[in-house]
């Protein structure tokens, strides 16, 4: 007899099961962890290890008995042996797996995108009148007027509302022509009127923070990598005719044999 899925009082079949996948948008999500058990099958923990991630520690010696240290562990955290089996020791081999595979990547990867990174504020006013942000603009070059007060009285946007001041922002979130500009400018630079799309920007850069290889961007960018590695893998399956198909019970092999 086959089984259901039970949730809340609704039951559903293998059928339903797979509709609900599909409908709900979580077949991606399944195929990409289904390969991934295929990648980290080569994976192995040492008890050192799962003992120094559990514990929190690197200097303290393995205890002699590992399993009562695993069994307290699993007690204070309120899950059972077999969940500390099958979801927690996995996700350790995942974690393990994103280091194995993309650690030694990290320094290339970062010179290659720190341009996305480095981070501005700036001053900004946004102006639909060509000649009026001609004038601001010689105002503020020639004329040391203040800029935040221009922005309150004149800026079509809402950055109005804070005399202008914009950020701290990522360089790569502007606005090609302004990230550009702020590339090579020194802080206190302005530049006007620029055209963005339909209207006239007037900016200064204020400050500029360039992107530092810390152990927090290590980590993101360790993520990134897999995350970009792990949705190329399940497009290739998604894409290739055949790898994704719905058969009877019967003709369906082992577990191990849907890819």
């Amino acid at each position: 007899m086959s089984n259901c899925l039970k949730v809340g009082h609704r039951l559903l079949n293998g059928d339903q099961i797979i509709s609900a996948l599909v409908q709900y948008k979580l077949l991606e999500s399944l195929v990409g962890q289904l390969l991934l058990d295929e990648a980290i099958k080569e994976v192995t923990l040492t008890k050192q290890e799962v003992f120094h991630i559990l514990a929190g520690v690197r200097d303290v010696p393995l205890p002699d008995d590992f399993e009562g240290f695993v069994a307290q562990w699993c007690q204070y955290k309120q899950v059972t042996p077999e969940y500390f089996n099958q979801v927690v020791l996995r996700e350790l081999r995942v974690e393990k797996f994103k280091q194995l595979y993309f650690a030694n990547q990290v320094e290339s990867e970062f010179l290659r995108i720190k341009s996305d990174l480095d981070q501005v504020e700036y001053s900004l006013i946004q102006l639909h009148d060509l000649p009026l942000a001609q004038e601001l603009y010689f105002q503020l070059r020639d004329d040391g007027a203040d800029f935040a007060q221009l922005a309150r009285q004149y800026s079509s946007g809402s950055e109005r509302e804070v005399g202008g001041r914009m950020g701290p922002v990522s360089l790569s979130s502007l606005p090609d022509e302004i990230a550009t500009l702020f590339c090579s400018a020194q802080v206190g630079a302005l530049y006007g009127p620029v055209p963005i799309a339909d209207i006239f920007w007037i900016v200064r850069l204020e400050q500029f923070t360039s992107a530092r290889l810390t152990e927090a961007t290590r980590a993101n960018l360790i993520h990134r990598m897999y995350h970009q590695w792990l949705q190329t893998q399940v497009r290739k399956v998604l894409n290739t005719p055949g790898m994704i198909a719905v058969q009877p019970e019967e003709e369906c092999g082992g577990k191990d044999d849907a890819f």
